[in-house]
């Protein structure tokens, strides 16, 4: 029997925790409560686990599997390279409605939500996280850490490279490559290359760099 533990309280976390027992065989899976900095997160909230500290201060136990739940790239980045330091073992989930290619490759820590599609030879990177209805169609791939918000949309071909966050109904268009640490503003299309630390707004997508590469 292993213990899940969900990285994060807030109210991806509180998400996460509702799909998680409807992914993992409770024969062979508990979900034992959350890491959070605040105590409180979840106070006055139908959820009776508890919070059991933060990745700086709980000890992990050989039981222990942990999910992150952190929508915040660069939060997430910061806990997960704490917890692995410590010896954390990172699980994938994969909502059960989601559609995922036998022939897709999925890194380790992901998340795919309810209702995400992953088509043919597509590349999930560590820790990436895609959201309700966002898709990655085939050959295109996606970077470390990254985050595709609801309805986010990668095209054949594309490429996301790490820590990228897509915004809600976002595109990028086919072959279409985003270099690392950049944004695309929600309902906007990326149907050109952009260098890495850019944010991309409009349609079509106009970019300016204005984040640390």
């Amino acid at each position: 029997m292993h213990d899940i533990v969900i990285v994060g309280a807030g109210g991806f976390g509180r998400e996460v925790y509702h799909w998680a027992k409807g992914c993992f065989s409770s024969k062979k899976f508990r979900i034992k409560g959350f890491l959070s900095k605040n105590s409180r997160d979840l106070d006055g909230l139908d959820i009776k686990l508890p919070i059991l500290g933060d990745e700086d201060n709980y000890k992990i136990k050989k039981q222990d599997r942990f999910l992150v739940a952190i929508g915040d790239i660069g939060i997430k980045k910061r806990v997960v390279e704490r917890l692995a330091k410590k010896g954390a073992q990172f699980l994938t989930l994969i909502h059960p409605t989601a559609i995922v290619a036998s022939t897709a490759k999925i890194g380790k820590g992901v998340v795919i939500c309810p209702f995400a599609l992953v088509t043919d030879n597509v590349l999930v990177g560590d820790f990436a996280m895609m959201n309700i209805y966002s898709s990655c169609g085939h050959d295109s791939r996606v970077g470390k850490y990254c985050v595709l918000s609801p309805y986010a949309t990668l095209n054949g071909f594309a490429q996301i490279e790490d820590e990228v966050f897509m915004g809600t109904h976002s595109t990028v268009t086919p072959k279409i490559r985003i270099g690392r640490n950049s944004k695309i503003s929600a309902n906007s299309a990326a149907m050109y290359n952009v260098p890495a630390g850019s944010i991309v707004f409009g349609v079509p997508g106009k970019h300016k760099v204005v984040f640390k590469k």
